[in-house]
């Protein structure tokens, strides 16, 4: 790329040589036409034919692969238009502290919307900074991010602008990366810089917008698909709690639609195949993202008595190496949130369907008692219960 530049620029000084001497010459003979009070009309226009046909001025295009955080991305677009930013490395560090602050940038790259940047001598604007981002993270650097900005990244709308997903580390298996053709990296660096080129003139200045648009079957394979997603997101629908990412589908399906019909240099409108392909993409990452920031929901609140007690009982065996107790020492010295019948009672009736303990009145007794069935209390499975490495006998 730089070795073209510096051809392209040798050559430019050439022709700016012998476009200087060739103005000089055409200024002169007007200047001679002016002073003799000839008509200097023909003269005129050959210098004005000669302004406009001056040599191209070669544009260094940039891809910028380093400093890939949000403020360098917002200089370097600011200083060294046009470019394009393909990052090679772990993107740790584009999650630095700064993130936080700039994830209005970000929903900007998004949405189009100018970058307002303010540098000691000027503030200037970057118009139309859209960019895809595609960043690979450590889980641990994550999950560290996620600690400190979290709730930004989960409140002012950037997670549903994003395509998601998250292997856990526990479920990592690195033979299918380990075997993987790194050389796809390369072709994909070789297309990003030819479309980079298509966007700029011989003169530095953007051409003309190439607009792409839906053909009509995948208009309706979009209204479609929007209805359904539309459907879902009701009171009741299995998407109700994700009304920003069911607001961003439609914009992000065109836009994978856009990118998958671009980069296999697809001609004409859109049509429906990358549409599906894109509508297939979008709910895989969709299910990632729900399966991973949707919190799980809340147990009633029988089965966490039910649990507690359970522990408590596991423990009480343990302790006291016995498997009766009586229910009025449950309500006075059981765990605090079943001291009350009703609670106690729920919980009791849990375990009792699940085999592990029964009620029992003596005759002639008012006093009632919790048996617990052996085999729900094996040395083996209180350590399970108490979550303890516990060494007991065989």
């Amino acid at each position: 790329m730089r070795e073209k530049y510096d051809r392209d620029w040798v050559q430019y000084q050439s022709a700016m040589d012998a476009h200087t001497a060739e103005r000089k010459a055409i200024l002169g003979l007007l200047k001679e036409q002016t002073k003799a009070g000839k008509d200097t009309e023909y003269v005129r226009q050959q210098l004005s034919e000669l302004d406009s046909n001056s040599p191209p001025v070669p544009k260094l295009a940039k891809i910028i692969s380093k400093n890939t955080t949000l403020a360098g991305i917002e200089d370097s677009a600011s200083l060294n238009w046009p470019n394009i930013f393909v990052s090679q490395d772990e993107a740790a560090h584009f999650l630095e502290k700064r993130f936080e602050d700039l994830i209005s940038i970000a929903n900007s790259t998004w949405s189009g919307s100018p970058i307002s940047v303010d540098t000691n001598k000027r503030k200037l604007f970057v118009k139309e900074p859209r960019i895809t981002w595609h960043l690979q993270v450590q889980p641990k650097a994550f999950e560290r991010f996620m600690r400190k900005a979290g709730i930004r990244f989960l409140d002012e709308g950037l997670l549903p602008r994003t395509q998601f997903t998250y292997v856990e580390p526990s479920q990592y298996q690195p033979g299918t990366l380990v075997n993987q053709q790194w050389a796809a990296t390369d072709v994909f660096n070789e297309l990003c810089y030819e479309h980079l080129l298509a966007s700029v003139s011989e003169t530095g200045i953007p051409v003309a917008k190439n607009v792409l648009k839906l053909d009509a079957q995948a208009h309706a394979l979009l209204d479609q698909e929007r209805q359904r997603i539309n459907s879902m997101k009701s009171p009741g629908g299995p998407l109700f709690y994700q009304q920003e990412l069911c607001a961003k589908a439609s914009d992000t399906i065109i836009r994978i639609s856009a990118i998958n019909h671009v980069f296999n240099n697809g001609v004409g409108d859109i049509p429906a195949q990358c549409v599906m392909n894109a509508i297939e993409i979008f709910t895989w990452f969709a299910n990632e993202q729900i399966r991973v920031f949707t919190p799980a929901p809340k147990p009633p609140q029988e089965w966490c008595d039910a649990n507690l007690l359970l522990r408590w009982l596991a423990n009480f065996v343990r302790t006291h190496n016995q498997l009766c107790i009586q229910k009025n020492h449950l309500l006075k010295q059981g765990p605090r949130a079943t001291r009350s019948s009703a609670r106690l009672n729920a919980a009791l009736l849990l375990l009792w369907q699940q085999g592990i303990l029964q009620e029992h009145v003596p005759e002639g007794s008012k006093a009632t008692f919790i048996l617990l069935h052996p085999n729900a209390f094996q040395p083996y499975q209180i350590a399970q219960l108490l979550n303890q490495n516990l060494a007991f006998p065989s």
